[in-house]
């Protein structure tokens, strides 16, 4: 046998190392461990998207709070508090200042270490530093890079292979130190139909990670959902602003707020029908269904409705006159008196 040959031998690809399902399954736990109940794994990434002055970096520093202080976050238990490391690598120092004052932090349970300061030009080096940094900090249980583009460096992040092992790499983080590493991402400019899809650059941010947190603005109201490897996903729902502890908290779904506000919306139709039908039968005697309906303004089907309706109850009389139907009150209400 040639060197040669003898060499290409010993150069074999070794095979993966491979894990027995049945053994996987056994050891299984009842509940994955969350750092925060049904929202992030203790050991994981989530990505936190939103556009430019949204409120993202508020949220980011509420559930950084809620992580030293052992609260509530949006509703939901810290199963794990303690230590955070917060990166900010954009804007005012005095706006955490600000955040941390007005969130009511006291450090009792766990120290948030800040880190603002501009990032190595070469992404890897500061990787390397962010590795370096946990390492110094043993009792960290959370890690927050706001935004993460000023720590990856990415030279194209429209790239998915780039940015897949970016994104790795801040997951081998997070395992190797058994801690959660969220990240801020902002939001593309052009909104479309997929939430997933605001992050500004490739996909494989939303892939690369376990949980992932959207924010929009509508008009006055911020929305929240998410997307998550595990659990139950938010459907779109309103955040609620404390502007006295500048934190935010769930309030009704997006879909319930809407159906909410159509119903009130059928109220005040069906309330104003019914005005202009004692309306129209105070002006004319015994009127017929067509002249009532003539009388009235709306969607002829609505009317019929809600006239088939006060007659069911009782309220108006439906008589035949040959072919002709027609109406007459049996009393007018007092509101009804009054409000004429």
């Amino acid at each position: 046998m040639s060197t040669e040959t003898k060499n290409n031998e010993d150069k074999k690809p070794a095979p993966f190392k491979t894990l027995n399902g049945l053994a996987l399954k056994n050891a299984a736990p009842d509940k994955i461990p969350s750092l925060v109940d049904g929202l992030l794994l203790q050991v994981g990434t989530s990505m936190l998207v939103a556009k430019p002055k949204t409120g993202k970096s508020s949220l980011a520093m509420q559930l950084a709070v809620s992580v030293a202080e052992g609260r509530d976050f949006l509703g939901k238990r810290v199963d794990y508090p303690g230590d955070v490391l917060y990166l900010m690598l954009e804007g005012p120092l005095g706006v955490v200042q600000q955040n941390l004052k007005k969130l009511g932090y006291t450090e009792t349970q766990g120290t948030i270490h800040v880190v603002h300061e501009q990032m190595p030009y070469r992404g890897t080096e500061g990787l390397e530093r962010l590795d370096a940094t946990i390492r110094s900090l043993p009792k960290l249980r959370l890690v927050i890079v706001d935004p993460a583009p000023k720590l990856l460096r990415l030279i194209d992040s429209f790239d998915p292979g780039e940015v897949g092992v970016a994104i790795e790499r801040l997951e081998q983080i997070a395992k190797n130190h058994k801690l959660h590493l969220m990240f801020l991402v902002h939001a593309k400019k052009k909104e479309s139909d997929d939430a997933g899809d605001a992050a500004m650059g490739s996909t494989s941010f939303r892939g690369g990670t376990d949980t992932n947190i959207f924010m929009v603005k509508s008009g006055t109201q911020r929305i929240l959902s998410t997307e998550q490897r595990w659990g139950v996903a938010l459907e779109p729902t309103l955040l609620a602003f404390d502007a006295e502890t500048n934190s935010m908290h769930l309030g009704v779904t997006v879909e319930a707020e809407e159906e909410a506000r159509h119903e009130g919306k059928e109220r005040l139709t069906v309330k104003r029908i019914e005005q202009e039908l004692w309306d129209a039968l105070s002006a004319e005697e015994n009127p017929t269904q067509g002249e009532l309906l003539k009388a009235v303004t709306g969607k002829n089907l609505t009317k019929l409705r809600v006239l088939e309706q006060m007659v069911s109850s009782g309220r108006i009389v439906a008589e035949r006159d040959g072919p002709a139907k027609r109406y007459r009150a049996v009393e007018i209400p007092n509101e009804m008196k009054e409000a004429a």
